[in-house]
């Protein structure tokens, strides 16, 4: 049984490598409080916990379906569009903060995040 796991991951690379960056995001947004911080007027909905565990759920239903070999096309189809549409967001709102809130030390993380969105496309591609 592991093998056959270990198989699936193998043959859904770039999918479970995407979701375990994506359950990793969730994981940091959950533990920083105040990661988002401008404009302050939307701080405490930016900051919002609720928005971290559905990331974090998102991450690990598509590592799970990677797992298991991706038995419903439909749920791995619409778990790849959503985990893209949140990292594209979360990446278009860094990049946000980096220019008009002037802090640069954003920018990384919006690389990041667009590498991760381009390593989601390429598995939804893929199946």
């Amino acid at each position: 049984m592991l093998r056959k796991m270990l198989n699936n991951v193998s043959n859904n690379f770039e999918q479970a490598l995407a979701s375990v960056a994506v359950i990793a995001i969730g994981l940091s947004l959950w533990i920083d409080r105040d990661y988002f911080f401008w404009p302050p007027e939307l701080t405490s909905t930016m900051n919002d916990q609720r928005i971290d565990i559905v990331i974090l759920l998102l991450g690990f239903c598509l590592l799970v379906s990677a797992v298991t070999g991706n038995k419903s096309k439909f749920w791995q189809h619409a778990l790849l569009i959503l985990c893209g549409a949140v990292i594209f967001t979360l990446a278009l709102t860094q990049l946000w903060h980096a220019f008009l809130g002037g802090q640069m030390r954003m920018a990384h993380t919006v690389i990041g995040d667009f590498v991760i969105f381009c390593l989601i496309v390429r598995a939804a591609y893929k199946s």
